[in-house]
């Protein structure tokens, strides 16, 4: 008997598939229930033809859901079917429009005819009654998703037209369609996900809580959003988040999740300074609707407390100053050329020991409460078992005031400055889903209070951003960030030769984007500085300095097939530079536009197939037809395969095929081919949107 088989004659393998078949169905559905990755549901159910028939589609349609709206039937099938619900784990929910995600949904198992009767699913009830209904499918769905991960939702865009008539005439207004007909549908759903303790990652993105603006009438801050806690990744854009009763409870939401990695919040939030997320990891600034530059100073302190980030978006106003020895751990990095200059001459700062803390703005109380006075208690603040209210700072007095005050040469005193007050240790926030989880009230104001001109609010006060930082051999006095992939709006050759080597590791670069150049050259300088990249987007025109002409001119294809080997790791070529030469190229002096598209993909097909030799890594090259559903342009995957030939020797008049011993002798040759390919969907909580998908 063969050791590689048992008694019974079976491998080892079988003989374990075939205990796993003998276990009840419900135990072999739980265990199933326990893989998370779809990936792994696959190679489970490619062992055998019993097990595949456990795992598809009971499974594998039941991990992950995007959908583009609250799709009445789909949701009457989970809320009826609650056996397969409660597997999913992610819930991404988009706009009718949006396409850029990618639709995945169950649909094996969906019984059209009760699931899809507009008389279960309320898609047939008009008014108030009908949209009652879906929101309670809704629910009843999300209540059954014991494993839920990772939920968004995201309304962007959704508008309608009214007309309006007046004194001058009529016109039409856009007016914005909320996510439900009614805040309490919405709230409703919210709160199911806000009840999970499983939930990792939410995020939502529109006009939501339109109607939240601070507290109830009873003091207490009922919208579900704010009872959300322990959460890894958090994107929230939207009105709602930049009113001013919103901010406390927003400030504590995020006290709440002290884990977290990944935060996307508007640039307009002025208190991001206070915040402090010792793990946070990746940061998006989105601009929502327009500001001064007063938001980049408190932007400017939020990514000063947060040495740890590594992945950066963010589009500063103008050009913020930066400490030195800021964001040692930079990896990837999107902004504009402000934010980049910003980097280069954060070095260049002379070190400043900070002796007095940073004054950040203060949250605005609503106007039911009292006076700012009855805030600032002097006196320790008892334990609460409800959410706790973010102290204010009280002033520092001195023991003796003759001895602590510094006169100037005119005699006028300079009164020292006020220390900050952490949150006292014993006073955590409670759980969301606990009965007594609300604001606790404010204490009345006493005529002992002291009162403070300006109330000043800390969280935690951040320690400084270190100044003696270990810097490479090479540059002593500079820090040198691993930044591997880079996004500058308005980026040009020359500006990233001269500034990039100031701030950032030149043999760590992986993806980059150049959009302006003044010469050819200054690409060959790229490729023989940055010599690691694998990834860049080049633009297929440069406009010459010296010529001071209006008119740029388009790089050629001998020009293309000369620089791009330059870049030795070369993957993935992004831009319309390829596409313009062959254009030009067919054209012959003639218009470029009027060139005949076949010719140009033929021209195209040509310089593939010598780019594919003299680059030897390439991999994806972007195609000159844009799809629209993606908002990006087609593929061009470059496929290598290596097939055995007869070896073929060459001789002085003739070309034979090599033999020896009466047996043909064969090798190994490349053959290239390729294939166009749509846009991949983009991932949810990518704070670069798929810039280097």
């Amino acid at each position: 008997m063969s050791p590689s088989t048992s008694s019974d004659g079976k491998r080892p393998q079988e003989a374990a598939d075939a205990a796993l078949l003998h276990l009840p169905h419900e135990l072999l559905f739980e265990i199933i229930s326990l893989l998370s990755s779809t990936t792994d549901l696959l190679s489970l159910a490619l062992t055998c033809s019993s097990l595949y028939s456990h795992v598809v589609p009971y499974h594998t349609e039941y991990r992950i859901l995007r959908i583009r709206t609250l799709h009445p039937t789909l949701f009457a099938h989970l809320a009826r079917r609650t056996d397969l619900s409660r597997n999913i784990r992610e819930v991404h929910i988009s706009e009718k429009h949006n396409y850029t995600r990618g639709d995945r949904m169950p649909r094996s198992l969906v019984d059209l005819k009760l699931d899809g009767d507009p008389r279960l699913n309320g898609s047939g009830i008009p008014g108030t009654d009908g949209e009652r209904l879906k929101a309670l499918n809704v629910c009843k769905a999300l209540r059954c998703m014991t494993r839920l991960e990772s939920f968004t939702w995201e309304w962007n865009g959704v508008y309608t037209t009214e007309q309006t008539h007046g004194h001058y005439g009529s016109a039409r207004k856009r007016v914005v369609i909320n996510p439900m007909s009614e805040s309490r549908f919405e709230d409703a759903i919210l709160a199911e996900v806000a009840r999970k303790p499983t939930v990792k990652e939410f995020g939502i993105s529109g006009p939501f809580g339109m109607h939240v603006n601070g507290p109830s009438a009873d003091n207490k801050f009922e919208y579900p959003v704010w009872h959300v806690s322990n959460l890894t990744s958090l994107h929230l854009t939207g009105d709602t988040f930049l009113r001013t009763g919103n901010i406390l409870p927003l400030c504590i939401m995020l006290s709440r999740s002290p884990n977290l990695e990944c935060l996307t919040m508007p640039l307009e939030f002025k208190h991001l300074s206070i915040l402090l997320l010792p793990n946070l990891k990746r940061v998006n600034l989105p601009l929502l609707s327009g500001s001064s530059t007063n938001v980049d100073e408190s932007a400017r302190v939020f990514v000063e407390n947060h040495p740890g980030i590594e992945e950066l978006s963010w589009y500063p106003i103008g050009t913020p100053r930066l400490g030195r020895g800021v964001l040692p751990r930079l990896r990837k990095l999107r902004g504009n050329m402000g934010l980049m200059r910003a980097l280069a001459e954060s070095d260049d700062q002379e070190e400043v020991q900070l002796t007095q803390p940073a004054i950040v703005p203060a949250i605005a109380t609503p106007s039911s409460r009292p006076s700012t006075s009855g805030l600032l208690s002097t006196g320790p603040r008892k334990k609460n078992k409800r959410l706790s209210v973010i102290p204010e700072a009280e002033e520092a007095e001195p023991e003796d005031a003759e001895d602590d005050v510094d006169e100037d040469e005119d005699g006028e005193a300079t009164p020292p400055a006020p220390s900050p007050v952490p949150l006292p240790e014993d006073d955590e926030p409670p759980s969301p889903s606990s009965p007594s989880a609300q604001y606790a009230p404010y204490p009345e104001a006493s005529p002992s209070s002291p009162q403070l001109a300006l109330p000043m609010i800390t969280i935690s006060a951040p320690p400084s951003t270190p100044t003696s930082l270990q810097l490479p051999s090479s540059s002593p006095s500079r820090l040198l960030r691993p930044l591997e992939s880079l996004d500058i709006q308005g980026l040009s050759a020359s500006a990233l030769l001269s500034l990039g080597p100031k701030f950032m590791d030149r043999t760590a670069l992986r993806e980059l984007l150049i959009l302006n150049l003044s010469s050819p050259d200054e690409l060959r300088d790229v490729a023989q500085v940055f010599k690691e990249v694998r990834w860049v987007h080049i633009p297929g025109a440069y406009l010459p300095q010296e010529d001071q002409s209006p008119h740029p001119i388009s790089l050629s294809v001998d020009e293309i097939v000369e620089i791009l080997p330059m870049f030795e790791q070369l993957e993935v070529v992004r831009g319309n530079a390829l596409w313009r030469a062959a254009r030009n190229a067919v054209a012959d002096g003639e218009m470029a536009d009027e060139a005949d598209e076949n010719q140009v993909k033929n021209k195209v097909h040509e310089v593939l197939g010598v780019l594919a030799r003299v680059c030897p890594g390439l991999k994806e090259v972007d195609h000159c037809d844009w799809y629209e559903r993606r908002s990006g342009y087609k593929r061009v995957v470059v496929q290598r395969t290596l097939v055995e030939m007869p070896k073929v020797v060459s001789e002085s008049d003739s070309v034979r095929v090599h033999m020896e011993d009466g047996e043909q002798d064969v090798e190994e040759v490349e053959v290239v081919s390729y294939s166009v390919r749509k846009p991949v969907a983009r991932e949810y909580f990518d704070i670069f949107d798929g810039a280097f998908n």
